[in-house]
């Protein structure tokens, strides 16, 4: 099925479109979501419904296959870390991927932001997705089986951004009542949301159903709900954010954190192409064929994957020649501790480590520590670049050799 094409391409070839779509629909091969649209034709919903349908051609059985495998791979290297690195590289991961899920969206996000929301019982802007993505890393994923579970989920998530926009507080019993549209760059209207909370909460509930069959790949199904969520478009904001988390979510309980956590981070840089992929599954000449927005979307995930990988092993490479250099060093068993973690902050955080936090990640005593950390700056091996609070990093000389 090397010549396997998206029915609209067909269609400005000028071949019999009714009967290609027949034989696809009709395949004794073809999956029938039972999931309904109303393609788009110039911004606005047709009247005819279609079902989405997609055959599981040899791309789409590729890719599944390739992600399954990378997700053994990246197991067996984040396996390999030590605690206290895995647990800063899970972090970071954690960190971008908000960033960039904000950032596909346009909502600028920095790092500051992110860590602010993490580290303070002050509720800021970003506190609830922080908080939503913080769950992940901590294998506390909640399953969605109501329209009441999903409004829940999104008040978590958006309640400070609703204080501060209050123009996007939901209108409905659980939903919107008003119209959505989606525009491009250039403000041109490029998609429509279900007209009103009747018809949203009928999809959504349609939508739970299919999330629990048991007759389709776990990938596919991720795919296609994050496709039909879109479509749907239950909220007046926030409606790519929370479907990236709920993906990322699934990603995350089905093969492991760090595919769930990459997802935003391949999508970023590819924006154009994600967009396209919506555009396309909901264009009126592919009559509801979801077949290459699987394959768009399967990419995309088997990319954030490889990003991860290539991450572990030269962060690990890295790791390996640190811990060899620092076993030769003039120093003390606990010097060697100190230092180790020190290395794992360096390597594998973007942010610096307090004498505090230390204290616990060793279970150090703050005099012992703060006596063992003079001896390693006069030795050149650490140097103190704050106060308030007390804060130490790899000096220079060293950080030169790891680097």
């Amino acid at each position: 099925m090397n010549n396997y094409l998206e029915l609209s391409k067909l269609y400005y070839q000028k071949a019999n479109i009714e009967g290609e779509l027949n034989k696809r629909f009709e395949n004794p091969c073809v999956y029938k979501t039972s999931l309904y649209i109303s393609p788009i034709l110039r911004g606005e919903r047709v009247s005819e419904e279609v079902e989405l349908f997609f055959l599981p051609i040899k791309n789409v059985l590729m890719l599944q296959d390739e992600i399954i495998q990378n997700s053994r791979d990246i197991l067996n290297l984040s396996n390999e870390l030590p605690e206290v690195a895995l647990n800063y590289c899970v972090r970071e991961i954690m960190v971008n991927e908000i960033i960039k899920s904000n950032g596909i969206e346009g909502v600028y996000t920095t790092k500051k932001d992110v860590y602010d929301s993490m580290n303070s019982n002050k509720k800021y802007r970003f506190s609830g997705i922080v908080k939503k993505y913080k769950q992940i890393t901590e294998n506390k994923i909640e399953k969605i089986n109501s329209a009441e579970e999903i409004r829940k989920i999104y008040d978590e998530v958006f309640s400070e951004e609703i204080m501060i926009n209050p123009e996007n507080q939901l209108d409905g019993k659980l939903f919107r009542k008003g119209l959505v549209y989606v525009t491009d760059s250039s403000m041109k209207n490029v998609h429509l949301g279900d007209s009103n909370e009747e018809l949203i909460l009928k999809h959504i509930q349609n939508l739970i159903i299919f999330m629990n069959k048991k007759d389709i790949n776990f990938l596919l199904k991720a795919c296609i709900t994050h496709y039909y969520f879109e479509y749907i478009h239950p909220f007046y904001d926030g409606n790519g954010r929370f479907g990236r988390l709920i993906f990322s979510m699934y990603l995350a309980r089905k093969l492991d954190v760090f595919t769930g956590l990459s997802l935003s981070y391949a999508i970023f840089s590819e924006k154009e192409k994600y967009s396209k992929l919506f555009l396309n599954t909901s264009n009126s000449k592919n009559f509801g064929e979801i077949t290459f927005f699987l394959i768009g979307m399967l990419e995309l995930i088997k990319k954030g994957q490889e990003s991860i990988m290539k991450m572990l092993e030269d962060k690990m490479e890295k790791l390996n020649f640190s811990r060899n250099y620092l076993n030769n060093l003039d120093l003390s068993d606990l010097e060697k501790d100190i230092m180790f973690v020190y290395i794992q902050n360096h390597i594998f955080s973007n942010s610096d480590l307090e004498d505090k936090e230390l204290c616990k990640i060793i279970n150090m005593s703050r005099p012992t520590l703060k006596n063992n950390i003079e001896q390693l700056i006069k030795k050149e091996y650490l140097t103190k670049i704050s106060k308030k609070p007390i804060t130490h990093v790899l000096s220079d000389k060293l950080q030169k050799v790891i680097d």
